[in-house]
């Protein structure tokens, strides 16, 4: 340890991903200068040790795609990572420095395709190498019907035309088999020629379009995986932020406690909290009525210290309700709906009361507050979508789509409000005990 901070020491926090010699193989390092807030004097360094096989999930990639090659360098071009017999040399043949790059790797006669994407302001750069014939070899896995079926057409011609075959339809026939051995070996561009006889005209038309709808399937499918790939890039990316946020939160909750700030140190331990709600990374969507109701009292807590005079209330029947199942963030956005709609305008001034009980093998939730109210009538929940970043009523929208996707008809969402008596929304949930 002493070694690698003595090596980190002439690093700084602007370097993404940075490795270390005589250091364990496939690791990289990341690091973050801590300082004194009033006197920005240094007072030492964050270093992450990660493990760069696990960050680019190369196991499932290598396992999907064998003899797959890949590379993680730097800004500069520095190896971080690499994995694979062939890397060096495909590294050395590949000069284009652009953002986004694939196509079929040059001066290897095809037999690598190649993707290369920039990320994280293009001071990282991720290189993949695939093999076409393991490419080919899983499309082909999943193909095995396709194949029987000519296999099929085929041995019905033969045995139809068994009589004529040697004079008439041997030249053709052998021609359809070389096609058949193309598209076995995984040769998708193999197309059935003309005959000229008009009794092998349909079977030629049908391969043609079978093997063309094959052809166009496989396409899609690899494009599909390329943009998952790209995605998995930027998540990695993207995830070293909440990981930062929450270590900063952390820290001011921290110095709150140590200078007696109770108050502001519970209002940050409540953000934090409902942050990894909202957040969620790789997360299931759904968590237990307990989770949930636990992000709706974080929530109310924070707006309890803006608005003093605020007041609420979270009751259910019974503690066995807790156990059950909801969709991730169902009830504290109708909860701060009503905060934001209802009580706001009153400059915080009135109450919120939520009631979970069970009914006909449903659970019932009640949002009620005594706030401005408004006109049932005059919510257009399409035109709320379209105005979305404005305060309106859109999660109201968001949650009875969510619902429907998940329980279909037997979710539902009722909405009782006049103007100056508050509004009541009354929420319906099938008991739910399925992850997903």
């Amino acid at each position: 340890m002493q070694s690698i901070y003595e090596a980190a020491n002439e690093q700084s926090s602007a370097e993404t991903l940075f490795s270390i010699e005589n250091t364990p193989e496939n690791t990289a390092y990341f690091l973050l200068d801590y300082k004194n807030i009033d006197t920005l004097e240094p007072l030492g360094k964050l270093i992450m040790e990660i493990d760069v096989d696990t960050l680019l999930n190369a196991g499932d990639l290598t396992e999907l795609y064998p003899n797959t090659c890949l590379a993680l360098s730097d800004g500069e071009g520095k190896l971080l990572y690499g994995e694979g017999e062939d890397l060096q040399e495909l590294l050395e043949q590949t000069e284009d420095n652009s953002s986004y790059l694939q196509g079929t790797a040059p001066g290897w006669q095809g037999r690598f395709y190649h993707v290369s994407q920039r990320v994280d302001d293009e001071e990282l750069r991720v290189d993949i190498f695939i093999p076409l014939p393991s490419m080919y070899d899983l499309v082909w896995e999943g193909s095995w019907i396709f194949s029987a079926l000519c296999i099929a057409i085929v041995l019905l011609t033969v045995l139809a035309a068994a009589v004529a075959y040697h004079r008439v339809l041997g030249d053709p026939l052998q021609k359809m088999e070389g096609m058949l051995h193309r598209m076995a070996e995984s040769d998708y561009a193999a197309r059935m020629p003309d005959s000229g006889y008009r009794e092998l005209a349909d079977l030629e038309t049908t391969f043609n379009q079978m093997a063309d709808n094959l052809e166009a399937s496989w396409k899609d499918a690899y494009q599909k995986g390329i943009r998952l790939q790209e995605s998995e890039s930027r998540l990695l990316a993207a995830q070293i932020n909440p990981h930062f946020i929450f270590n900063v939160l952390e820290t001011i909750n921290m110095r709150c406690v140590d200078a007696g700030l109770k108050n502001i140190s519970r209002m940050v331990t409540d953000l934090a909290c409902l942050l990894r709600g909202n957040i969620g990374v790789g997360s299931s969507q759904k968590i237990t009525f307990e989770q949930e109701l636990g992000y709706v009292h974080y929530y109310l807590d924070l707006q309890r210290t803006i608005w003093e005079k605020l007041s609420y209330s979270v009751e259910y029947e019974d503690e066995d309700l807790l156990r059950y199942l909801v969709p991730r963030l169902t009830i504290q956005p109708l909860v701060e709906n009503a905060i934001v709609h209802g009580l706001e305008p009153r400059r915080g001034l009135g109450s919120v009361a939520v009631r979970l009980w069970e009914e006909t093998q449903n659970i019932c939730v009640r949002i009620e507050d005594d706030g401005v109210g408004f006109d049932p009538e005059n919510l257009d929940l399409a035109r709320e979508v379209e105005s979305a970043g404005q305060h309106n009523h859109i999660a109201l929208t968001n949650v009875l789509r969510r619902l429907h996707l998940l329980y279909g008809d037997r979710a539902d969402l009722q909405i009782r409000s006049k103007p100056g008596q508050g509004t009541t929304v009354l929420l319906t949930l099938p008991l739910d005990q399925t992850k997903g």
